[in-house]
């Protein structure tokens, strides 16, 4: 079988694509969309959000080792806040509806490492203490130092506290989805890992939408690690441990 692609509409997932037909057509979503998109079967491999595989284990595989982690700031998932974090018992949080993982790392920080465990979570649209962004629109979106001058970058508020990298997205496939037709899959992504890391400059060619030069390309796409080592792993591990323990708080209360 010839396996269809899914494609998250990031700059951070472009590494794994050339400027040819296998990126025209994949199918393009947002992580937590694309998280029903594997379920149903209109997708085959998709670099998820890790949770789906928490939710879904015997849905989902990991395949190849590959995704994106942040072993420090990842500079597109923060949280823009009012007061400073400590300060957000009982606040009201925006979030933008592209997450899936992001928010539970969210929700681990704050009860886990701040000690808040009460915080309402509103879409991002709705009046809001404090706001969580992800993705391009965190990248780009000026700060308003005004109303919300306080910013934790969730990657590096979990690096800072475990030591770990944080693993965001990883390409995985349908348990049904037989080994041997992810492996030109696979071959596909290294390839263009390869080459796209060593010279970004066609993936800044690619995206003259985000207004960004090609040495901030370059700089923003090497923040993440693509090819999980030990150290990832160890994060997903330690990542999905406490998102089991936060689940296990919020159905006792």
């Amino acid at each position: 079988m010839t396996p269809r692609l899914g494609r998250i509409p990031y700059l951070n997932t472009e590494p794994f694509f050339a400027d040819d037909e296998v990126r025209a057509s994949a199918v393009v979503e947002v992580p937590s969309r694309m998280i029903d998109l594997a379920r149903l079967g209109a997708v085959d491999i998709a670099p998820l959000p890790v949770v789906a595989a928490f939710d879904h284990p015997n849905v989902f595989r990991p395949v190849g080792g590959l995704g994106i982690a942040a072993a420090g700031a990842a500079r597109s998932v923060f949280l823009r806040s009012s007061v400073p974090v400590e300060d957000l018992s009982d606040a009201c949080i925006g979030v933008i509806d592209d997450t899936a993982t992001s928010v539970r790392l969210l929700k681990v920080l704050l009860q886990f490492r701040f000690d808040i465990s009460h915080a309402t979570f509103v879409a991002l649209d709705q009046p809001a203490d404090a706001a969580l962004l992800i993705g391009d629109k965190a990248l780009l979106q000026s700060r308003n130092l005004h109303t919300h001058p306080y910013e934790l970058d969730l990657a590096a508020e979990w690096h800072d506290w475990t030591g770990l990298p944080f693993v965001f997205a990883s390409w995985m496939t349908r348990r049904d989805v037989p080994p041997d037709a992810c492996v030109a899959a696979l071959n596909y992504f290294n390839a263009n890992l390869d080459a796209n890391l060593a010279d970004p400059s066609a993936i800044h060619r690619r995206r003259p939408d985000l207004g960004l030069s090609a040495d901030a390309v370059a700089t923003y796409l090497r923040t993440f690690l693509y090819r999980f080592d030990d150290s990832a792993w160890a994060g997903l591990d330690h990542f999905q441990e406490l998102d089991a323990r936060l689940t296990a708080v919020e159905r006792v209360a």
